[in-house]
């Protein structure tokens, strides 16, 4: 069994395509990779996933509220 070389992020960029991912020597895994992570940073797919139901402005500020309570309330406990 053939070992795939190391494949550079550089080599697997697609120009003028954001998202798009070049597979490399036949290392179709890494593309994957690659292109998952730039999904991922790119925010698209969570996005999506918001967008599935309405959500009412006053609803969203009692999230984050709550969000930035668990949040501080973590931060201090770990600093005990």
């Amino acid at each position: 069994m053939s070992r795939n070389k190391k494949v550079r992020k550089e080599q697997m960029i697609v120009p003028g395509r954001f998202r798009a991912a070049k597979v490399v020597n036949g290392n179709i895994e890494a593309a994957l990779r690659f292109f998952k992570r730039q999904m991922k940073e790119s925010e698209i797919l969570q996005e999506v996933k918001d967008r599935r139901e309405y959500i009412k402005p006053s609803a969203r500020r009692r999230k984050q509220k709550d969000d930035a309570i668990r949040r501080e309330y973590i931060r201090r406990i770990r600093e005990q």
